[in-house]
């Protein structure tokens, strides 16, 4: 029996490519990409794309749900002043100011002035009204520029104070 080197027995040829099996070859014959020629800069220009692509996710992601909290503080805020207004109803400066109260304390912030449009064609028992609140809201994404737009809430109740 022949005994070989494990040298010898890696260093056998290829039969396709006739290149030497040993590990250290398969890094010179260029198995692992591109010669190292350009690889220098591959991981940077990779992390500067994901890091502008991340950046646009999370940011869009954050304004979506600041966008969300603003509508659902606005439809609170409009639901409160109106089951107010039907207690109260001639009591529209209350019931804008707790529309804002509810604006200004919304966790993600605020959207700015509200401006509230009390619809009452009378004042009597089971008259109905609605409430309708606006508020502008603009997304501010880095790297991107939107349009504002305006948030609209609208409630309707029936007046429930009896003369």
């Amino acid at each position: 029996m022949v005994r070989h080197s494990y040298d010898e027995m890696n260093n056998v040829p290829d039969k396709m490519t006739g290149a030497p099996q040993s590990l250290n070859a398969l890094i010179r014959f260029n198995l692992w990409g591109g010669g190292g020629k350009f690889e220098h800069g591959i991981a940077a220009v990779e992390l500067v794309f994901f890091l502008v692509i991340f950046v646009l996710v999370f940011f869009g992601s954050v304004e979506l749900a600041r966008e969300i909290s603003v509508k659902h503080a606005l439809d609170v805020g409009t639901y409160r002043a109106a089951r107010y207004l039907s207690l109260v109803p001639g009591d529209a400066a209350t019931a804008r100011a707790m529309i804002q109260s509810e604006l200004d304390n919304n966790v993600l912030g605020g959207a700015g002035a509200v401006q509230v449009n009390v619809d009452m064609p009378c004042a009597t028992f089971q008259c109905l009204f609605s409430v309708t609140a606006q508020v502008p809201y603009q997304p501010v994404i880095p790297l991107m520029v939107f349009a504002p737009k305006t948030l609209s809430v609208t409630h309707e109740q029936s007046i429930e104070a009896y003369p």
